[in-house]
């Protein structure tokens, strides 16, 4: 299967998700980031903002934590033209617009170096245990991940659970260093 048609599935999955499955998935994975802070270190931390029609993660109770904890947070901002990512601080105070893809998007927050960040965050459709992802083909993180050192720990957000393998991966895809998924009781 290749990667337009196991988007195409596994948007369709997320999409299907019920309310409530949906919003237990999102505290699930809350509660594993906020449990596990060796993951996330002194930071900055960057961390994508959800996009609401797409049904993503709702990173807002893991970021809200973030600034509880006193670590800063970046984003990104997208450049449709350019097919790039630029980035800049945000906070509690900051002021959002929507893009036309739905995305929040920082209203004249101060530009960021994610080279500084000890974690990303990653959206996903979905991802494999070996760090392998799909998601929605426009290549902007793969662009994004690939200019970050090393030692910057890549950790995808994961509605769905983690499949055994993608066999679709390409040589320009850049894995995570780990995925998280909701815990299932």
């Amino acid at each position: 299967m290749d990667k337009p048609a196991l988007r195409k599935i596994y948007l369709e999955k997320r999409k299907a998700l019920s309310q409530e499955e949906w919003r237990m998935a999102c505290d699930s994975l809350f509660e594993q980031v906020k449990n596990n802070g060796a993951l996330i270190g002194p930071g900055p931390v960057h961390i994508f903002l959800p996009i609401e029609k797409f049904k993503e993660v709702d990173t807002w109770p893991i970021i809200r934590w973030l600034w509880q904890e006193g670590i800063r947070t970046m984003t990104s901002v997208t450049d449709t033209e350019r097919g790039t990512l630029s980035h800049v601080w945000f906070d509690d105070k900051t002021h959002f617009n929507t893009s036309k893809w739905g995305i929040p998007e920082p209203v004249n927050a101060p530009p960021a170096d994610p080279s500084l960040c000890t974690v990303i965050f990653v959206p996903l459709l979905v991802a494999d245990k070996h760090g392998h992802r799909i998601g929605y083909g426009k290549g902007f993180y793969d662009g994004f991940l690939a200019l970050v050192p090393e030692r910057t720990k890549k950790v995808g957000l994961s509605l769905l659970p983690i499949l055994e393998e993608i066999h679709v991966a390409e040589q320009h895809d850049v894995k995570l260093d780990r995925v998280l998924a909701p815990e299932r009781n």
